[in-house]
């Protein structure tokens, strides 16, 4: 990775210890900086933790409390949930959000085509141990490009034998300062799963607002959802097909030790996915490929 990293101009090496004065080992991070933005990517799981375009507010939310630890999940950012998106619904016991965001992936490449843009591309290959949860062998690619706004282009081949079936979310968290008149808006006429009361389906009547926990799963959804607050975030997505929207509530976020009392009020997770109906079954040496694009007002 360094060798990558030393041989371009906009991305810097960082770590937990540095960036954010966390508690020892330190998890490896990348800094990015050009002429649109500043950002961070911690190589565990590949996941965006912050990004702020040089002219908007930081579109990205990062818990205070978040655990900075190797295999454990980070609280905020955009963690990338697979090979299933929250409760593996075969097997309750396994891991929630799948495997790959609590291991390292590989930067393999970073293109800066101009002095405003970042690319890098991460990888991941399940290992012989991953197989005991996951019984097909997989590559996942994140391509993260970054200018004024992030571009995610999530990239699954099947290398297995048989037909393999992924769920999967980018997971994106997003600051709101006042959550009581923040809205969601783009999934209204839809019916949602509610996780609330056992993924009942629940039809949606106007924009999703927020005065208690909300935890809803809406199928087959239009391409652009936007969030109405201060900062006004759009969230577009080609060939996710599954739109996540969440908040814990008060009393759940002050039982989370990654959370804590009263940090719910500072964040609401609207993700883009293929999830429980949209999920992908891929055939053998199938690749697919979706995007997700995050954008701010200026």
């Amino acid at each position: 990775m360094q060798d990558i990293v030393q041989h371009t101009q906009t991305v810097a090496l960082t770590d937990s210890v540095s960036r954010f004065q966390k508690e020892l080992p330190a998890l490896p991070m990348l800094l990015v900086r050009n002429q649109s933005c500043e950002a961070v990517i911690a190589v565990q799981g590949a996941q965006v933790l912050q990004f702020k375009p040089q002219t908007g507010a930081e579109l990205l939310w990062l818990s205070p409390n978040a655990v900075f630890a190797k295999g454990t999940a980070i609280r905020g950012g955009i963690p990338v949930c697979l090979p299933w998106f929250g409760v593996n619904q075969n097997a309750p016991s396994k891991p929630k959000h799948g495997f790959v965001r609590n291991q390292d992936w590989q930067l393999s490449e970073i293109q800066e085509p101009d002095p405003k843009t970042t690319l890098l591309v991460f990888t991941f290959a399940s290992n012989a141990e991953d197989l005991a949860l996951f019984p097909h062998p997989f590559t996942a690619q994140l391509q993260i490009t970054l200018s004024n706004e992030i571009e995610l282009k999530l990239t699954l081949h099947n290398h297995s034998d048989s037909d393999a079936e992924f769920s999967w979310a980018l997971h994106s968290y997003h600051p709101v300062a006042d959550l009581a008149s923040a809205a969601v808006t783009g999934l209204s006429g839809l019916d949602y799963l509610d996780n609330l009361r056992g993924l009942q389906p629940t039809y949606q009547d106007g924009n999703i607002r927020f005065s208690g926990e909300v935890d809803r799963v809406y199928e087959s959804v239009p391409t652009s959802q936007q969030i109405l607050g201060e900062p006004a975030i759009t969230i577009r997505g080609h060939n996710c097909e599954t739109a996540i929207v969440w908040n814990p509530g008060a009393e759940n976020a002050a039982a989370m030790n990654d959370v804590g009392e009263g940090i719910h009020q500072q964040f609401i997770c609207v993700e883009r996915g293929a999830a429980f109906g949209n999920r992908w079954v891929l055939v053998p040496n199938e690749s697919r490929q979706a995007t997700l694009q995050i954008t701010g007002s200026s």
